[in-house]
């Protein structure tokens, strides 16, 4: 039989944890037309989740789609996408 806690710990960390992938396909078609390279912050992801030591806080994240060696295009393109991501996050916790 299988170990049901194959690494080791059976503390629960979340009262509720979900994480949701999607794409905006005509802005990560600009975002690839720009370079190439940029297929790779697609699909875009959020994680929304509240602690075992904070139950009554929800935590909305999502990775910043950022490149150091960008280019311009490049850069301003994904500004785009962290400025989608961000108006979802905001809207998801009543900020907006």
């Amino acid at each position: 039989m299988a170990d049901p806690h194959p690494i080791g710990s059976t503390r629960k960390l979340y009262t509720d944890a979900q994480a949701f992938v999607f794409c905006s396909a005509a802005l990560s078609r600009r975002t690839m037309e720009a370079d190439p390279a940029n297929v790779s912050f697609c699909p875009y992801n959020m994680v929304v989740y509240a602690t075992m030591r904070q139950p009554g806080t929800v935590h909305v994240s999502y990775r910043r789609p950022w490149r150091p060696d960008g280019s311009a295009a490049s850069n301003a393109a994904l500004k785009e996408v962290e400025a989608l991501l961000d108006g979802i996050a905001r809207e998801a916790l009543g900020l907006r």
